[in-house]
C-alpha cells in the first residue's frame, strides 16, 4: 500500500475493530471518527471561495427536513461522524480524484458513517451504493496495481459491504 502524509495512521486499528468488534460497535465508530479527524487535520481546507460555509448539505431527493431523525444513545457522535466523513471524502476527491485508492477508503468511511447514523429513510440504501462502488474499485485496484491497495483494504470493504447488506436484510451475494 502506498503511504502518503494523509494516509490514516491508525487504519490498521480501524480494520481490526471492524473485524473483531464489528462496524456497529461504539469503539469502532469512535476509531473511525479519530481517523477522519486526523485525516481532515492533515489535508488542506478547500479555498473559502470554493465552498459555501454554513449552508446545509442537500438532502437526497424525496427527503425533507421533517424526514430526518436523530435518536439513540450516540446521536450527536453519529451526526458529527457523518459531517466529518462527508468533508473528508470530498477533500479526497478534490485531491486524488474519485477513483483513487485514498478516495475509495474515504468513501468506505462515508458509507460506514451513513449506515451507522441512519438518519433518514433510505440512508442505509445510499450507504450500500457507496460501499459497493468502493469495494468494486478497491478490488479493481488490487488486480491492476496491487501496490496501491492491500488485503486489509479489501477486508474493510467486504466487512462494511456485508454489514450494510445485513442491516438492510439482504443476503451478501459476494
Amino acid at each position: 500500500m502506498t503511504t502518503e502524509p494523509d494516509d490514516w495512521s491508525h487504519y490498521g486499528l480501524y480494520a481490526d475493530r471492524l473485524r473483531v468488534q464489528g462496524p456497529g460497535h461504539l469503539a469502532t465508530v469512535t476509531t473511525l471518527m479519530a481517523l477522519l479527524q486526523g485525516g481532515l487535520a492533515d489535508l488542506p481546507a478547500p479555498q473559502a471561495a470554493d465552498r459555501s460555509v454554513g449552508e446545509p448539505s442537500d438532502l437526497p431527493e424525496g427527503v425533507g427536513p421533517d424526514d430526518v431523525y436523530l435518536e439513540g444513545d450516540h446521536d450527536e457522535l453519529l451526526a458529527e461522524l457523518l459531517v466529518a466523513a462527508v468533508e473528508f471524502q470530498e477533500r479526497q476527491v478534490e485531491r486524488h480524484g474519485p477513483d483513487a485508492p485514498e478516495t475509495l477508503r474515504a468513501t468506505l468511511g462515508l458509507a460506514h458513517a451513513m449506515a451507522a447514523a441512519n438518519q433518514y429513510e433510505g440512508q442505509r440504501g445510499d450507504a450500500l451504493v457507496l460501499a459497493q462502488d468502493a469495494r468494486d474499485g478497491i478490488d479493481d485496484w488490487a488486480v491492476r496495481s496491487p501496490d496501491a491497495v492491500d488485503a486489509r483494504d479489501q477486508e474493510v470493504a467486504r466487512t462494511l459491504h456485508h454489514w450494510i447488506l445485513d442491516g438492510l436484510g439482504e443476503d451478501p451475494a459476494y
